[in-house]
């Protein structure tokens, strides 16, 4: 009898393999399925403990609880009572009161205009040009005049800090005054390069933008001024869009060229008085004629044409204060 038969040997031999590996596997599954039992048996607990306990807060907690509603509360009222000092309601005025009303702002402007030496563009109208001859709609004038009070803020800062010019004012129309504006319609100035679109739909939300361009001349000072009377307004502002062109396109010279007929003398050595244009140490000057020497501001004497595209913000349906 023949005990050394390959073929028994080989189907043993992949017999015994073959339930090696499955047992691996079988216990390796079996590990797996008890460690994510056990986990599902810990959440399943922890949440049952959960949904059965009762809360009992305690009075430390209970007392920041109660501190910190009052001072959001606190906070709220305060930020809504800055928020009503910084617009006004609409008035219920007659459209015949809002164009003497106008007329009379106009006046007031260039007054005050002539007075600190600011020049004005032709017809200045404070952006209310269409009205001058024509009465805005009945339920426009209270809005109206709520925009006149807001852009007459700008100009009297303007005129205060005594800019060379105003340009012009150009202000998007209200969604009122459509009716008017297509009875009788009038050229739209050019708008200022990239500003945004007009928004001609009613009060959609809880905020509202009416926005009006400005246009004018003024050296550095002047405007660092008006930026910062803009963003400390008593009237929510947003300036939207600024563009500012220089007088001066190329940079100043350091040495001023010699006229032909100049014969500058060269300052003493050492004469730190007869640079800056003075004699030297309060000593009698050498010379029958000494050279005066001053020193040249390079930059900050250019003049600045400004564009500025602002958002009179009006928060629609302020909640009353409690």
């Amino acid at each position: 009898m023949n005990w050394r038969n390959p073929f028994l040997i080989t189907y043993l031999s992949i017999t015994v393999v073959g339930a090696g590996i499955f047992g691996y596997l079988l216990y390796s599954g079996y590990s797996h399925y008890s460690d994510v039992v056990a986990n599902y048996d810990d959440a399943v607990l922890k949440l049952r403990k959960l949904q059965n306990r009762t809360p009992f807060p305690s009075a430390e907690n209970n007392q920041k609880y109660v501190d910190y509603t009052k001072q959001y509360r606190a906070e709220y009222d305060q930020l809504l009572a800055k928020i009503g000092s910084m617009q006004k309601n609409a008035e219920e005025i007659t459209p015949q009161t809002f164009q003497d009303r106008l007329r009379a702002n106009v006046s007031q402007v260039e007054a005050a205009a002539k007075e600190n030496g600011v020049a004005l563009s032709p017809g200045f109208y404070l952006g209310f040009d269409q009205y001058q001859g024509t009465l805005p709609p009945d339920s426009a004038a209270g809005p109206l005049a709520r925009e006149l009070a807001a852009i007459r803020l700008v100009v009297d800062n303007l005129i205060q800090v005594k800019v060379k010019e105003i340009t012009g004012i150009k202000r998007d129309l209200l969604p009122l005054e459509t009716g008017a504006a297509s009875a009788q319609p009038t050229p739209a100035p050019r708008s200022l390069p990239g500003a945004r679109p007009r928004n001609n739909g009613g009060d959609t939300g809880g905020v509202t933008a009416n926005s009006f361009e400005i246009i004018f001349v003024a050296d550095q000072g002047a405007v660092r001024s008006t930026l910062d009377y803009i963003v400390n307004a008593p009237q929510f502002f947003i300036i939207r869009y600024l563009n500012v062109q220089n007088s001066a396109l190329d940079g100043p010279k350091r040495v001023e060229e010699a006229k032909p007929d100049a014969q500058p003398t060269p300052a003493p050595a050492n004469d730190l008085a007869g640079i800056l244009g003075g004699a030297a140490g309060g000593g009698a000057s050498s010379g029958p004629a000494t050279a005066q020497h001053t020193l040249r501001v390079l930059v900050g004497r250019e003049k600045l044409t400004v564009g500025l595209r602002i958002e009179m913000i009006t928060f629609n349906n302020l909640p009353s204060q409690k």
